[in-house]
């Protein structure tokens, strides 16, 4: 039987199965560099809204930035900076760049020796901030006092503070950051339902980042205006997305009170019993 070998016959080593299919493969790939490849260009995106340039966002803002003596230091998880839909930067482009300032981390504690601690040198002024008796953070919970009721005895201007992320990375932040429990927690007293249908709300009165912010504004302005003006963007994106194939998402609490929860349940029990909670009625 008559042995194939290699290119060179002189080394009398003979082709394996690897060898051979390694050079089929090369021989079939070779015409494939020629081919021309198409350059991947990022999309111009906008200055103002951070929207690709075709869907902007734009015409929904105020032509100027409103006027308002109210102050925000929105605190963002890290993880909404890479999220498309969020609604930070709608928030930042109806109010003026010293009136909104976003500030991103997780730990922004001051004697921490550790990489959490990278936060504070970024943002000295935070914990300046968080002593001022004129500052307030908004976080649901029983000791929150009513920022309605707050706002009439208040001083102005002053300062609020909103973190920014899912309920968990919020509660992660607020609860792990001794700071942010300097500021009187307040809490919004509403029962309207969130118009940013396009994410999913753990329960039927939960509310964006902007909309808190709105809401919040408007009471500390004394002025309704504000709100409906920086909900319009919002407004806007989410019948943009549900327009071209995005879908309205319900609460968790309202899927699964109407037996429409279609995904595995958890087996975490501390999990298991908040939803138990919001099928019951139970605030959590």
């Amino acid at each position: 039987m008559e042995t194939a070998v290699t290119g060179s016959e002189e080394s009398g080593v003979a082709e394996g199965p690897v060898e051979a299919a390694a050079g089929r493969e090369d021989g079939g790939c070779e015409g494939l560099w020629e081919l021309p490849v198409e350059r991947c260009v990022r999309r111009a995106e906008c200055g103002r809204c951070s929207r690709p340039q075709k869907v902007c966002l734009c015409p929904f803002f105020p032509v100027h930035p409103l006027k308002v003596s109210t102050c925000l230091y929105i605190i963002q998880h890290p993880a909404e900076e890479s999220r498309v839909l969020r609604t930070v930067p709608l928030l930042a482009a109806c109010l003026p760049g010293d009136k909104c300032k976003v500030l991103i981390g997780r730990r922004f504690g001051e004697d921490r020796k550790t990489k959490s601690s990278l936060c504070s040198c970024r943002y000295p002024e935070l914990a300046a901030v968080c002593r001022n008796s004129s500052t307030l953070i908004l976080y649901p919970g029983a000791e929150a006092a009513n920022l309605e009721e707050l706002a009439l005895i208040f001083p102005s201007p002053s300062t609020i503070i909103i973190i920014d992320g899912t309920w968990s990375q919020a509660k992660d932040i607020f609860y792990k950051n001794s700071l942010f429990r300097l500021p009187k927690q307040v809490q919004l007293k509403t029962s309207i339902s969130s118009q940013y249908v396009i994410r999913t709300q753990p329960t039927n009165t939960c509310l964006s980042t902007l909309e808190c912010a709105a809401i919040a504004l408007a009471i500390m302005e004394k002025n309704d205006g504000i709100q409906e003006t920086i909900l319009r963007p919002l407004q806007a994106l989410c019948s943009f997305q549900l327009q071209h194939g995005a879908q309205i998402h319900h609460s968790k609490e309202h899927l699964l009170k109407n037996g429409l929860y279609d995904k595995p349940m958890p087996k975490n029990k501390r999990k298991l019993r908040r939803m138990e909670l919001l099928v019951n009625n139970v605030k959590i």
